[in-house]
């Protein structure tokens, strides 16, 4: 918790725009947020991302609506449901239809939000929630958007697969893109499938993506791709991927990934990444070199990118050491 607080300090320095926290079973996104906004006065704050269904909406509402009470105009709920393990195991769900429980979420919240007003009347297929309007609730603070009027922290919804990525573009006020992406699937598979499901639902304007991309920074180059290898390896293994490997023929180097995590021999699982690999989906090297990396490949490609550095089976200091490199390389 401090180390974020100091990171996100020092992007604010830097003129960084963003700053925003995952989720684990040790962290919550919502607590590090709230130390994050006390902390910092103009860099936007998100959730990448907050548990969906381990939250009822009445809660997840409630935490946003008090976080930008502390940072007005400055708060962005990112909303996803996590893989199968987390759904069932940690949060004790049997859940078939996580996108549809989705979609049904994010309108419950925005009606809450506005139960100043409105009374809350709502029976789905997977929440019930009433709840009478509340004319002393305290308005909304400085509008998130004072262009459009709007007031409430915007809906990103987290999705990599098909299915979620629809109910973003049906329902959400954009996507929150997964860390292992190329611009090639972005653009050849994730937009496309983002568009149409905002044509079908009737929306005038494209939704748009916040998109993460792994990235690792060090003094070393060499430490630094494998701090980033390891990283693609985590996310390549697991079955949310295949179709990303699959539209860039990465069999191969998956096989090899799971057959080193098997052994649980990490120096062989970063190896497995191949150079071609790491290029299409991670930036890394030393800050010069990482900023050269996302200027050539990933500049553009999403309309807030985000660089994602996790700090899993790092020590801290090398966890702090690459965050500083992140601001560093991509700050003013």
């Amino acid at each position: 918790m401090p180390l974020a607080v100091e990171v996100a300090r020092e992007a604010e320095r830097r003129g960084l725009p963003s700053f925003y926290s995952s989720e684990f079973y040790d962290r919550s996104a919502v607590v590090t947020l709230a130390a994050v906004a006390g902390a910092t006065t103009r860099i936007r704050i998100g959730a990448s991302i907050a548990w969906a269904l381990g939250r009822t909406p009445v809660t997840t509402a409630t935490e946003f609506r008090s976080l930008a009470e502390i940072a007005p105009g400055r708060v962005r709920l990112g909303l996803g449901t996590g893989n199968p393990q987390v759904i069932a195991d940690w949060h004790g769900l049997d859940e078939a239809r996580p996108a549809a429980r989705l979609a049904e979420l994010v309108a419950l919240i925005r009606r809450i939000w506005e139960v100043g007003s409105t009374p809350v009347d709502h029976d789905g297929a997977f929440y019930r929630c009433h709840m009478p309007a509340d004319p002393m609730l305290q308005p909304w603070p400085v509008p998130e958007d004072p262009a459009s009027g709007e007031s409430r922290p915007r809906i990103l919804l987290a999705g990599g697969r098909p299915a979620m990525i629809r109910v973003a573009g049906t329902v959400a006020d954009g996507l929150m893109g997964l860390p292992l992406c190329s611009p090639a699937f972005a653009e050849e598979v994730v937009r496309p499938t983002l568009a149409d499901a905002a044509e079908r639902a009737g929306r005038e304007r494209p939704v748009p993506i916040t998109g993460m991309t792994i990235c690792a920074v060090a003094e070393n180059s060499w430490q630094a791709r494998a701090l980033a290898a390891t990283q693609v390896a985590v996310f390549a293994a697991r079955a949310s991927a295949a179709p990303l490997v699959a539209f860039h023929g990465f069999e191969a180097e998956v096989a090899g990934i799971r057959e080193a995590f098997a052994r649980r021999d990490m120096p062989a699982v970063a190896a497995a990444v191949s150079d071609r690999m790491l290029d299409e989906l991670a930036v890394h090297g030393t800050p010069e070199e990482a900023w050269q990396r996302f200027s050539a490949k990933f500049d553009g490609v999403y309309d807030e990118p985000l660089l994602f550095t996790a700090g899993k089976g790092m020590p801290e200091g090398g966890f702090r050491e690459s965050l500083m490199g992140v601001c560093e390389a991509f700050g003013a």
